[in-house]
């Protein structure tokens, strides 16, 4: 009967180390599944106050308004925002260093009066050149400078701020299409976040021009630069 009985105690004990065994396990296994629960929470709050740390900063440097009380170099012009129509179309790729200028010839030749030679030049079919930059490019702009298409620029804002630019007519009438794989830089002006298409008006004297924008909200009359630089008159 002792005997029975001292089984019987011993298979209470290890039920019960059994079910203390198992409990143990449950409690490891739950803190382990917490503490990695937690890891992930609190991984994808930094990164969603990273993502709106960069937002933030991004609306803030982009969203500035067109303050024309803000021009730096505007003279006695007065400015309002217009639009403007391009004869290259530019693409950037993935890496953002790589622009895509692409162009039909005849298009070309016959804005510009350039007459050049269009034997086997297809209406409709494009060519393209390309560029590539150091840095990234943030923006392209077709736009114009005074009151004709030798005005002409195409303007890319770099990563760091600054502006690199290609004077359309004055490269191709000097260079032909293979000149669009060359530009210009604007060096005066740093931290450069946007830019405007621009009507500029003085008296009865009306022309177009570009407006950059830096991140203090300053405006700047690109065309006296670029002219100065390129003798894009």
């Amino acid at each position: 009967m002792a005997k029975k009985e001292k089984k019987k105690g011993n298979i209470c004990l290890n039920i019960c180390i059994g079910l203390l065994l198992a409990l143990f396990i449950c409690i490891i296994a739950y803190i382990s599944v917490y503490s990695a629960n937690l890891k992930v929470r609190s991984e994808e709050s930094n990164k969603t106050e990273e993502i709106e740390d960069n937002t933030e900063s991004e609306v803030q440097s982009y969203s500035l308004d067109f303050d024309t009380s803000n021009i730096s170099n505007g003279g006695e012009n007065s400015y309002t925002l217009a639009n403007y129509s391009g004869t290259i179309n530019v693409s950037i790729d993935e890496t953002g260093k790589v622009a895509t200028l692409s162009y039909n010839r005849a298009t070309l030749s016959n804005t510009y009066l350039l007459n050049w030679d269009l034997t086997g030049v297809e209406e409709g079919v494009l060519e393209s050149q390309t560029i590539t930059f150091n840095n990234k490019v943030n923006d392209v702009l077709f736009s114009g400078i005074g009151q004709d298409r030798t005005g002409d620029v195409i303007l890319f804002l770099m990563e760091d701020g600054t502006i690199a630019y290609i004077p359309v007519y004055q490269t191709l009438s000097t260079n032909g299409a293979e000149g669009l794989t060359t530009y210009q830089t604007i060096s005066s002006i740093k931290d450069v976040v946007k830019f405007y298409t621009a009507n500029a008006t003085s008296g009865t004297s009306s022309s177009v021009t570009i407006l950059a924008q830096t991140k203090d909200g300053t405006l700047y009359d690109l065309a006296p630069m670029i002219n100065d630089a390129s003798n894009n008159e």
